[in-house]
This record gives structure tokens, sequence and C-alpha cells, in this order.
């Protein structure tokens, strides 16, 4: 969370005040939810925009509507939020991890390497808004003709080539949730950029919400599907209200961030330090400075120079939900929410996922220094954070 105010407080105490909580409220009748939504699909450009209640079912809705599921693989990176690997098992599909490369996004020539016949898409994951090689992605998708999905949670308001992040791919997935760089305690969004993908996205809108198949907001529009059972992960009006209001902010934080992280990889490079960037320095969100040290413990030891000085900093080998082989005692035949749904369970292929294989990526997550830059409301931690990466210069 990056700035919030008085007008989100005003914005959510008028919904209270009107006692309008839930999204559906009659055919033709505009609610916080539809508004917003309609707002995303302007702002990102694109013809379809569903509000959720995280990132995480986005991705679990985009998945099933583009009809992924039991025996399907899907490759993911081995630096991501580990809702990404469950999102894909959510469906009944198997993760399949890739390396990450130099910029801290998924490495190409790893992910050739994982295809196999079962292979059914990627998802491009652009991790503490560094932004994945998204036209080798398309390439690799066009010439196996498999899908690509975007995972944007940690990259709201950063593009690629010119063109928001999220919108690429044949689905793109938000987050809302307060570590993100707009919030509304939680939520998420998905959206699809295709407009002749209309079928697709009314098969979300009925996974998204069972009941809005016989409500009368959606009633009439949803004939042109098939009837069937999905989930419940639909946003209030009240979460909508506060991110009507956020979105108003995005524009400004992000150029901000921008500003901030420019100016800090000028100073560090001119230290002798080595940044890590994504594929599109442009199109960076610019929340986190990624510093390379020698070795994990200098790492570890040169973080300790920020947290003592009230920055957040650590390797992000540390982080254990963002380290693929953390999870891998989750990604099992053995235990499952529901055992009977269980993707391993599901699937005639063994899967065995081993640490070493993923040695590239140790490497590299644990030579890493991960300083956040939310440094919005206190302009003073840009002068103290150039102060410590002056003490860790070599």
């Amino acid at each position: 969370m990056y700035k919030v105010g008085k007008e989100e407080i005003e914005a959510i105490n008028n919904i209270i005040e009107s006692r309008k909580y839930f999204r559906y409220q009659g055919p033709e009748q505009e609610t916080q939810t539809s508004l917003c939504e309609k707002e995303w699909q302007e702002f990102l450009n694109v013809p379809y925009a569903l509000l959720n209640t995280s990132g995480t079912n986005s991705l679990v809705i985009g998945l099933a509507s583009f009809g992924i599921g039991p025996g399907d693989e899907i490759i993911i990176p081995s630096y991501t939020f580990v809702a990404t690997a469950s999102a894909v098992m959510q469906v009944g599909a198997i993760p399949i991890i890739a390396n990450i490369d130099d910029t801290l996004t998924i490495d190409l020539e790893d992910v050739r390497k994982k295809i196999t016949s079962r292979t059914k898409g990627i998802i491009a994951v652009h991790i503490d808004g560094l932004i994945c090689n998204l036209n080798g992605l398309l390439q690799i998708c066009h010439e196996k003709n498999i899908l690509l999905f975007e995972d944007a949670a940690q990259a709201c308001g950063g593009s690629y080539q010119g063109k928001p992040v999220g919108t690429i791919g044949s689905f793109g997935a938000f987050s809302f949730n307060m570590d993100k760089v707009i919030t509304c305690g939680e939520g998420g969004l998905l959206v699809i950029g295709d407009n002749s993908q209309k079928k697709t996205f009314l098969r979300a809108l009925s996974t998204h919400d069972t009941p809005c198949q016989f409500g009368q907001t959606f009633k009439d529009q949803l004939t042109e599907i098939p009837s069937f059972f999905g989930l419940s992960t639909r946003l209030n009006e009240i979460n909508s209200s506060m991110l009507r209001v956020q979105m108003t902010r995005l524009p400004n934080i992000i150029k901000s961030l921008r500003d901030t992280k420019a100016d800090v990889i000028d100073f560090a490079k001119s230290l002798g330090l080595k940044v890590h960037l994504g594929h599109d320095k442009e199109g960076d969100i610019g929340s986190i400075l990624h510093i390379s040290c020698s070795d994990p413990m200098t790492a570890i030891s040169k973080s300790k120079n920020f947290l003592d000085r009230g920055i957040k900093a650590s390797p992000p080998y540390l982080r254990p939900a963002h380290a693929c082989w953390r999870w891998f005692k989750g990604m099992t035949k053995d235990h499952y929410y529901v055992n009977g749904l269980n993707p391993y369970n599901l699937t005639n292929h063994e899967y065995i996922y081993k640490k070493q294989d993923y040695l590239t990526t140790i490497k590299l997550l644990g030579e890493v220094i991960r300083i956040e830059l939310n440094f919005i409301e206190n302009p003073n931690g840009i002068t103290t954070l150039k102060e410590v990466l002056k003490e860790i210069a070599p």
C-alpha cells in the first residue's frame, strides 16, 4: 500500500451508509463494482474486465475459462508467489517450474526444455514489477500452439513496449491486496484483451459467481453459453468503492516509483554496483531495486545495513512464499484440500520436484538484495537509501 487518504474513507463510508453492499442491483443498474470494471477496461484498453476477491482467484477463473484442467501442464517461473502454482493446481492442472535468468524473470531456454505434449500454456510472472520477455514467450507459444497467460499481480501499471502488462497474453490477472501498488484490502482483476473472446469472458463470469446465472443482472447475457456451476469470488461494493479511488492515484504512484528507481539505479551504477533489470526498463513499475552481490553471505550481511536504517531489504531467497523449493511439500499426491481433487492423482504421469533442478534460481536469489522503494510519503528515505548504497559499494 503506497498511498491512502480521506477520499478512500469517504468512499467506503458512503457505501456503508447506503446499505447497498452487493455488486448486483438489477439490470442496467450501475454499481461501484460495474463502474470500476468499466474504468479498468478503459485504463487498460481491453474489452473485458472482471473483479474478484483476490489475484489468486483471478488466475483460477482465467485458467478455468480458457479450458485448462486435469492432465494439462502449465509452465511457471521458479521465482513467483506460491499463488501462481496453487492456481494451476486448483483447476486440476500441473505446475511445471522453469528457472529464472539474470532478469529474475522466467528463462526462455529453460521454458523450451520444459515443454511436453501435455503443455497447454505458460504463465509469465512480472515479479517485483520486473517485466518478462513477452515477445520471446509469445514466439514460443506460437511455435508450440500453446497459450500465454500473465500474472501481473506485482506489476499493476507496468508496460511492455508501450502496452500495459496483463493485456498481452490470453488473459491477465492483477492483485489489490495491501502489499500491492494500489489496494482495496483484498481484491483481484481478470482481464481479457481479445474482443473475440466474449464467450470465454461469459464463462469467466459464470465461473466467478454461480448464482449470477439466475439473477436478473446477467441472466439474459448468460443464455449464450451452457449453464454450469462455478465458484463464488465476486467483489463487493465496499472494496470496489475503495479501489475506484485508488485507481485515480495509480498514475502518480507509478511516476513517483519510476522516477525514484531511475535515479537510484544511476546512483548505484556510479558506485560500481550491479542492478538486475527486467526486459523493459521503462515499463518496470519501479517498486523494487535488485542489487547483485558476490555471494549469499554478503547479500545477507549487506541487507542488514538497510534494515538497520529502516529500509526493507533482504535476499529473495529468504522469501518462503516466493521460492519454488519451499512449496514442493505441497505438490505431491499425498495432501490436498480435497484429496479426491488432487491434480497429481488426476493424471497417469509422475511428477517429482527436486531442489537441485533449480540451482540457477537458488544462486541468483541468494546473491541479490531486494530493496523496497516505498518512499512516496517519506522522501527522506531516498537519501538514506543512497547513504547505505555507498556503505555497501565495492
